[in-house]
């Protein structure tokens, strides 16, 4: 007994005890924080006291505390970059790879795969996930794949006769079975476990006829949706060239036997590759797709090139989730409030200089097979649901007499699934008629999840399961023959257990373990994990499993995803395209720390999550328990902790007659959501100033503005806008040899309202190449004019609403600061003469400011309706009326430009820029009348005046007249209105078109870049810049012309 506790006998290899001790110094040191508290001295103690000794005591949280120390550190600081080295080294070599052992016969070279369809009979130039995970590495073909033997870690040495092992029932009763319900200490939630359940489902598959054989592959590629066989793959496509699935469905039949919550999100999976699909399709990013296709050989082509894409797309997204919302549940780090993730899947050397082997393949172990039984941790709901379900298929026989041969004859009766996969259900559900579960029903079940509390680990599987249990006792003391826990525990380096007492305090635990076995090292393997002494919640601990598991389930997690090439080095933005990569990345602002769940949730169910639900943010914990052990996180105003309620079932009806919007418009029943939205992003300082919406001060300042005393003459704005056109070209173009460059939308239509706002409104000092002392560059004012309005008016998908609220709350406090600063300074918070203010803004603001412009400011101080506001109410009162509808008046040009540069345009052009030339009211109005044609023809954002002008322009093909707004009672923002819209726009686009011999740059750079999609049954339009990020704004389009010097 005495060489069963001796260590693990490495032939001469350090352990992985030895690795910890060696760096458990370099750990700490690297830490630029204090490097250990109290706490982790006598972890630290243990590492390297025994270091070529006992193993690693893992009751002393080293692991832990480095963790939670690393998640402390900057997230991209170079400490924190050297800890994740040591971290992923450690526990991606706590396995071998490739395996040393198999449970049967292997032949790694053997495969036979179906290559995707190319043009020409060429090969395909994007990698692809085979249907059984074969040819992952090309120096073992095999390795991994669906139908091929399990690995094993641990060679058992410890030999204890069968006959001396207890009976598996005696086991049940004694050591596994459920005395009472104990709530997950760490508030974990039953959606944990159903998303918990296709982790393990896409991995492990045992043959029922061959235990030795793992029927999923080694990988997490969405076997469980997409099949591991060409057959089961082509079940599930439509293969109609957009690459989609069928609708709802998925091809794995063992997850009906699991709560529904499983289904539930299984089905959200499919809906995301099918959004995945249709947003490859729609950016076509390659130029390469076409819809609709009319050839079957191009249809076929185009469809495996798109699902497979999308595949390894949905793989990543479903990777993610689990290193980001999975894992970080795990550490503990959502409760924590913690944006830091273990990242296994970067690159990086070893201490040599080599580069550290990623995307080699990877084998599953029978050891980590039984590490994953979880039944222990059903809620009180999955429990009720299992066992009616377990009665039905034993036609109300009693559970507990229910024998292993009485389960496998079930199995083969009444476990058979429909094979249609189209027509399968689960949770009592009915598709509709397209084949769709209804929204609401999916996201009652997740709902329903979110809430019940999982239960906590070891000694309580529920009675239900109990044959469930001695089958896969008996399977891997027979079929498998798997080593002992004391074996698995020095294998992962970790001190052996000498008492029962020490693997579980609990004397009712541990009197029944050492009375059935009688010496520690006989404690098998599954009974081992299942029944070991629970970690405590605290900083590193959120899951709770027992120690062992603990340790095991990151190792497990590193070599899964390490080990993947399509998750490692074939996942990249040539495979993936640039909005894949892009799309399936953490977004560490979007209000839930970390992870891609959230996303999906918004994504798949947008009707049923409300913006800020926590139901959304922290799926993976019961809402109740985050919301009180995190004040920071339950005080937040930004998320709703109520249960989301269901959804009016109307769906949203397209009205597109100016009798209809007219009504819409001015019908107090149809209120606008900007001016609340605007309120929502009020800087702090004004929290308790401004406790209602900023409607009324923000009209107030637009009809000052544009009142007819504040304005000397009818053309100031023209004046303003054509030189400031003029500029911008002279000063961004780039002179080439024939002629000059410019991006026209970028460097100057982008900017035109930027630099408006900011000299003639707020003060705010730009830095140009002639202003080098301003204080924020033109750029970046954009960006922060873009942000605002981005979140206050565009339609922004409810997954990305947290993160542009923080960019525009940002935006909002920077531009309040330098506003507030101006009228701070021209007021100075006393009440003076009209001319000392006038005096007092000639002098504040900078001296490109007209004095005209200046005059505004003054005047709306000074003219301001009592009770006059104070500065910083003002202030906020300007930035709303104004710089919110700068970028959209910016993209209103940007497409009129776009849309008159079209080589079958030139004659309208030309006759733009003869009307131009003399700009009196009636050519304004009739260049108006060119551009709302263009506008018609590319609608995207409308305000509510020129919404209507176009819808009246489209019943008169003429043009017709275009004063008819005068009578309604719309407001529309003030760049958007039809007072400044029309008097400021006729000379840009003049100017623009005016320049000489003007075409679009040669290629893509020429042209918008741009893409339509669907959204609640309308069209949305988006654009690529130059990063390749979607962005509801024009950012760019290149035009040359003859002729600089003329401006």
């Amino acid at each position: 007994m005495s060489s069963a506790r001796a260590p693990l006998d490495r032939d001469g290899a350090a352990t992985s005890t030895n690795r910890w001790g060696r760096r458990a110094a370099e750990l700490f040191r690297a830490l630029k924080k204090p490097a250990a508290s109290l706490r982790d001295i006598p972890a630290v103690l243990d590492a390297i006291e025994n270091a070529n000794g006992v193993g690693l005591d893992d009751r002393k949280l080293l692991l832990e505390d480095v963790l939670v120390l690393m998640s402390h550190l900057p997230l991209d600081s170079q400490p924190s970059a050297k800890v994740q080295q040591y971290v992923i080294s450690l526990l991606y070599n706590d396995l071998p790879h490739p395996p040393d052992s198999y449970t049967a016969q292997f032949d790694a070279t053997r495969v036979s795969i179906t290559t995707p369809l190319a043009k020409d009979g060429l090969p395909v130039t994007y990698a692809y996930r085979s249907s059984d995970g074969s040819s992952y590495n090309p120096l073992a073909p095999a390795l991994g794949k669906a139908r091929s033997p399990y690995a094993r870690s641990v060679p058992p040495t410890h030999a204890v006769p069968k006959h001396a092992l207890p009976d598996p029932d005696l086991v049940f009763d004694q050591i596994l079975r459920r005395r009472e319900f104990v709530p997950h200490p760490g508030g974990i939630s039953s959606l944990f476990f159903a998303f918990a359940d296709l982790v393990i489902h896409s991995i492990f598959d045992t043959d029922h006829h061959n235990p030795t054989q793992n029927n999923a592959s080694s990988y997490l590629d969405l076997s469980i949706l997409y099949g591991s066989s060409d057959s089961e793959v082509n079940q599930v496509r439509r293969k109609d060239g957009t690459g989609k699935l069928w609708d709802d469905v998925f091809s794995d039949a063992r997850l009906l036997l699991m709560p529904p919550a499983t289904c539930a999100l299984l089905v959200l999976l499919n809906r995301n590759h099918n959004y995945i699909a249709q947003k490859l399709l729609d950016i076509n990013e390659n130029g390469t797709y076409a819809w609709p296709l009319e050839k079957d050989e191009d249809r076929l082509i185009q469809d495996d090139e798109i699902f497979q894409r999308t595949r390894l797309i949905n793989c990543g997204f479903f990777m993610n989730i689990i290193l980001g919302d999975y894992v970080g549940a795990i550490l503990g780090l959502v409760v924590d409030g913690s944006a830091w993730r273990l990242d296994p899947l970067m690159n990086m050397r070893e201490s040599d200089h080599s580069v550290s082997p990623r995307g080699k393949g990877n084998v599953v172990a029978i050891e980590f097979n039984l590490m994953y039984r979880w039944h222990a941790t059903l809620s009180k709901q999955d429990e009720q649901w299992t066992e009616q379900e377990l009665k039905n298929f034993f036609q109300g026989k009693d559970l507990t007499k229910v024998t292993p041969q009485d389960f496998v004859q079930v199995a083969h009766k009444a476990l058979i699934p429909e094979k249609d996969v189209k027509g399968r259900t689960f949770g009592g559900l009915q598709r509709q008629p397209d084949g769709r579960f209804k929204d609401d029903d999916l996201a009652r079940i997740i709902q329903d999840a979110t809430e019940w509390r999982a239960a906590a680990y070891s000694s309580g599987c529920p009675e239900a399961l109990r044959v469930i249990e001695i089958l896969t006792i008996q399977q891997s003391r027979t079929a498998w023959g798997v080593c002992s826990l004391n074996e698995f525990r020095k294998f992962l380096g970790l001190k052996p257990y000498s008492t029962f007492s020490e693997w579980n305090p609990d004397p009712r635990i541990h009197t029944a373990a050492e009375a059935l076995y009688n010496d520690i090292d006989n404690l098998e393997l599954h009974v081992g994990l299942q029944a070991e002494e629970c970690k405590k919640p605290g900083p590193g601990a959120g899951l709770c499993p027992g120690y062992t598991i603990s340790r095991a389930i990151l190792s497990d997690a590193v070599a899964l995803t390490r080990g993947d090439p399509y998750l490692t080095t074939e996942f990249n933005t040539k495979n993936c395209t640039q909005w894949g990569y892009d799309d399936v990345q953490y977004d560490k602002r979007d209000g839930s720390y970390g992870g891609l769940l959230t996303k999906l949730l918004f994504r798949t169910l947008p009707n049923n999550y409300p913006i800020g639900s926590a139901y959304a943010h922290f799926p993976f914990l019961v809402p109740t328990y985050i919301r009180e052990m995190n004040p920071e996180i339950g005080n937040n105003p930004k998320y709703i902790w109520e249960r989301p309620p269901v959804p009016p079932s109307s769906k949203p009806v397209d009205v597109n007659t100016y009798v209809g919007v007219e009504r819409v418009l001015n019908h107090p029943s149809f209120l606008s959501t900007y001016d609340q939205r605007l309120f929502n992003i009020r800087p702090e300082k004004l929290k308790n100033l401004i406790k209602t919406a900023l409607t009324s001060g923000r009209e107030t300042v637009e009809k000052l503005i544009s009142s007819p005393h504040l304005r000397s003459s009818s053309g100031v704005w023209d004046v303003y806008f054509q030189k400031k056109t003029q500029d911008l070209i002279r000063d961004k173009s780039t002179k080439l040899d024939h002629s000059s460059t410019v991006d026209i939308v970028r460097d100057v239509i982008n900017l035109l309202p930027v630099h408006w706002i900011s000299e003639e409104i707020l003060g705010l000092p730009l830095k140009t190449q002639s202003n080098q002392n301003g204080a924020i560059y033109e750029r970046d004012a954009y960006k922060h004019f873009a942000a605002l309005g981005r979140y206050v008016f565009s339609e922004i998908d409810p997954a990305d609403d947290w993160h542009s609220r923080l960019d525009s709350e940002e935006a909002f406090q920077e531009l309040f600061h330098y506003t507030k600063g101006r009228l701070d300074e021209i007021n100075n918070q006393a009440s003076i003469s009209f001319s000392a203010i006038r005096q007092r803004v000639i002098d504040c603001y900078s001296v490109h400011s007209t004095e005209h412009s200046l005059e505004y400011v003054a005047r709306v101080i000074a003219k301001f309706p009592e009770p006059i506001p104070g500065n910083a109410e003002l202030a906020a009162y300007i930035i709303a009326a104004f710089v919110p509808t700068a970028a959209h008046f910016s993209q209103a040009i940007a497409h009129a430009i776009n849309f008159y540069l079209a080589d079958d345009k030139q004659e309208e052009r030309a006759k733009i820029v003869r009307l131009s030339a003399s700009m009196n009211e009636e050519n304004k109005n009739m260049i108006m009348a060119y551009v709302y044609e263009a506008l018609r023809k590319h609608l995207f954002f409308l305000a509510h005046d020129i919404c209507l002008i176009l819808l009246s322009y489209r019943s008169q093909p003429t043009g017709g007249s275009l004063k008819f707004y005068t009578s309604l009672n719309t407001t529309s923002p003030f760049l958007l209105s039809p007072s400044f819209f029309e008097s400021t726009v006729p000379i840009i686009i003049g100017t623009i078109l005016g320049l000489k011999n003007i075409r679009r740059t040669a290629g893509v750079q020429g042209t918008l870049s741009q893409f339509k999609e669907k959204w609640n049954g309308l069209a949305r339009q988006f654009y690529i810049d130059a990063e390749d990020k979607i962005t509801p704004f024009p950012p760019s389009l290149k035009i040359d012309f003859d002729g600089i010097q003329s401006l």
